[in-house]
């Protein structure tokens, strides 16, 4: 028991050294938070299991630490089929089996406390979590659907992708199949909205730029938060394949005027306000606005533009969609996490993501591609 304490401790000491190689920001905070949570989680149950179920136990919090190894330890453009095989995908389970396990551990300890049972080990109660978690692994992981929405007053289709999250644990064969499948669909123009790149490992992204120069339609993108460490050479290398990265800037495109907002945290709503004031103009043609963050939908004032694109929610983050509900975590805080809302009067449509290998866990809320039909009548 003592070496296996000892390796996890030294596990968990080596994955916040990964997580800090890359910076001291809150998201570096938040992600290492999340990490300490579901190692704590395992090592607690490791502690109170049977002593014939603790080598499970050490299994996640191996996972857990291996998604970094995969992320951080590989210098090809691309993890290895082995380290995908034995980190990067089991993590995403392993992750989502701790946050849901963590989540029914805080509602069972305190009952089992007052009946007097053991409130460390949940023993069946695991069983949900692990329900839960091989659900949403398995929504995630499916095919992302394509969803076609009709837009009034759309004067030709438009694709949209989001938060696609390049990164060594991403198989090129993913990104190659979504840019077939999105030249397939023959799109006038293509949105991307945000986060093209992954935390950890930003500065990888030249296959994602071999991949997206793909694309057979004209193509505007916005940055988002994990984009803007690398946004100067990132943007340099897609414009170098003729695609636009618009950090609050303006470009025409296929017959669209389109607006890409930077990313900000601090004082973002006056400084977006600020800046769509400067981009709006006279109106020359149809205004199709892309910002990452969804909040923006909420800041824009009447008029602004006919169609506002935004990511950055990841469709909420954990939700029960593979159950066919549309119920998720960032809806329930108030936050607009996936599909139409309203933002100025134009219709704003936040989509769920491309990306399914990263942190935090996707927990069941799949992808999808995002199709925009031109329609008389409101979308």
């Amino acid at each position: 028991m003592i070496g296996g304490l000892i390796l996890a401790f030294l596990l968990g000491v080596d994955a916040l050294r990964r997580v800090y190689s890359v910076g001291r920001t809150w998201n570096d905070h938040f992600v290492a938070a999340v990490v300490l949570g579901c190692m704590g989680f395992y090592a607690l149950h490791w502690l109170s299991a049977p002593v014939a179920l603790r080598p499970l136990w050490g299994l996640g919090i191996l996972w857990i630490w291996g998604l970094f190894f995969a992320l951080g330890d590989q210098r090809g453009d691309i993890a290895p089929k082995w380290a995908l095989w034995a980190f990067a995908w089991p993590s995403q389970l392993a992750y989502a089996f701790a946050l849901w396990g963590g989540l029914t551990w805080l509602i069972r300890a305190p009952i089992a406390w007052a009946l007097g049972a053991d409130p460390w080990w949940a023993g069946p109660w695991l069983l949900i979590p692990a329900v839960l978690a091989v659900a949403g692994q398995i929504q995630a992981m499916r095919p992302q659907p394509i969803r076609h929405h009709a837009v009034q007053g759309l004067p030709a289709r438009i694709v949209q992708l989001s938060d696609l999250h390049a990164s060594p644990v991403m198989a090129q064969e993913a990104l190659d199949a979504l840019v077939d499948r999105v030249n397939a669909l023959e799109p006038a123009l293509v949105c991307i909205t945000g986060d093209l790149v992954m935390p950890f490992s930003e500065a990888r992204h030249d296959y994602l730029v071999r991949a997206l120069a793909r694309l057979q339609a004209p193509v505007v993108c916005c940055p988002g938060n994990h984009d803007l460490p690398v946004l100067a050479r990132l943007q340099e290398a897609l414009e170098a394949e003729g695609i636009a990265l618009l950090a609050d800037l303006k470009a025409h495109r296929a017959g669209f005027e389109v607006v890409g907002f930077t990313f900000r945290w601090g004082d973002a709503a006056d400084e977006v306000r600020l800046t769509a004031r400067d981009l709006a103009g006279a109106k020359e043609s149809f205004r199709v606005w892309l910002a990452h963050d969804p909040r923006v939908g909420g800041w824009l004032e009447p008029g602004s533009c006919d169609l506002l694109l935004s990511g950055h929610s990841h469709g909420g983050q954990v939700g029960l969609n593979m159950f066919g509900l549309r119920p998720t975590l960032w809806g329930l805080l108030g936050h607009r996490d996936q599909g139409w809302w309203e933002a100025g009067g134009a219709p704003h449509y936040v989509h769920a993501g491309n990306w399914w290998i990263g942190l935090p866990p996707r927990m069941g809320v799949s992808g999808e591609i995002a199709v925009f039909e031109p329609s008389d009548r409101p979308g």
